[in-house]
């Protein structure tokens, strides 16, 4: 009887992404860009960036190369429920049916809502998971991997799980004891997180630079991107993005590759200043490696009071495709940062 329900849910959803996207063919026109430097962009997430990062990763295919997971889980994993959202994924592993998220995913490529997911196949994927982690439990990790295997050569997909650290970003010199829980949700666990992930992506990396330049931090009109249907409380982002631009790259950004870095719940600048987009080290390495990090920013609303991205649909039934508010919203940005 749930396996039946479950099935007609995703059927009234997906119905609802098709009538959406004819709907909004007009309004979309103006901010359609092509897919410059396609095969150039990466993503990475922690807890709900790592769901963004996965639903980016899986609904934009043809344009991420790569994708790093901290604490997340499967594509569409919460069915459009937050109680789905914080029972089945975040806690209980064992409920979670990968084979009705390959069939979600699947019929939205059909609606033509998400990309093919057979460009997976070419991906490289990074996940990490901490051994005590109490807020999304290892198996829930376990359970992406899976989904992702049913894409990608598992020569492709590389595990972290051997770290005994609580629910963070991992850095090697910023933050909390690797066990510890709470603010700002970044521990120090002695493993560079974003070195291990950049350098799968990318290849032999040169050495980070010795100092965090934050002169080359610019500030993005995040809201300028927001479809005019929308505000940003009801997109739940915040009105500015942040981005490093590399010193070599300032006048020519073609030169550099593209990185989306998207912070967890309770990590915006509203809760932790500029912590998460100064402090995690993407920024040292990006400096001396012609990288462009891209740092989204969610925002605290009624619907969404601890600031996580969306993935479980508090801004419409969209969500996971690329229909999706935040999802077009940071797929444009990426697209301004080529120019």
């Amino acid at each position: 009887m749930n396996n039946k329900y479950n099935c007609i849910l995703l059927i009234i959803v997906i119905l609802n992404l098709f009538i959406s996207s004819i709907l909004s063919i007009k309004s979309n026109e103006v901010k359609k860009i092509g897919y410059t430097s396609s095969d150039q962009i990466t993503v990475s997430g922690i807890s709900s960036g790592g769901y963004m990062a996965v639903q980016f990763h899986v609904a934009f295919s043809s344009m991420v190369r790569g994708a790093a997971i901290l604490a997340g889980g499967p594509y569409w994993c919460a069915k459009a429920s937050v109680i789905t959202a914080q029972l089945d994924c975040m806690k209980t592993p064992e409920l979670i049916s990968i084979t009705e998220l390959i069939t979600a995913t699947e019929f939205a490529a059909t609606s033509l809502t998400i990309d093919d997911p057979s460009n997976l196949k070419n991906s490289q994927v990074w996940l990490y998971s901490g051994m005590n982690d109490t807020v999304v439990v290892p198996g829930v990790m376990k359970k992406l991997v899976e989904y992702y295997s049913n894409y990608i050569d598992n020569d492709n997909i590389k595990t972290v799980f051997d770290i005994q650290s609580e629910h963070a970003f991992i850095t090697n010199s910023f933050g909390n004891n690797c066990t510890y829980l709470g603010p700002d949700y970044i521990n120090n666990c002695n493993f560079n997180a974003p070195w291990d992930f950049l350098s799968q992506f990318y290849g032999e990396l040169n050495q980070p630079s010795l100092k965090n330049l934050t002169e080359n931090i610019i500030t993005i009109d995040q809201s300028s991107f927001i479809p005019i249907e929308y505000t940003t409380i009801t997109a739940g982002l915040n009105n500015l993005a942040y981005a490093y631009i590399p010193t070599s790259c300032k006048n020519d950004k073609s030169l550099c590759s593209i990185h989306v870095a998207f912070h967890g719940c309770l990590q915006t600048v509203a809760t932790i200043g500029d912590t998460f987009y100064t402090k995690t080290g993407y920024n040292e390495i990006a400096e001396t490696n012609n990288i462009i990090i891209l740092y989204p920013q969610a925002l605290e609303t009624e619907l969404n009071p601890k600031g996580c991205f969306d993935w479980w649909s508090f801004t419409g039934a969209d969500y996971a495709s690329q229909l999706g508010v935040q999802m077009s919203v940071v797929k444009s940005m990426v697209m301004s940062l080529t120019k």
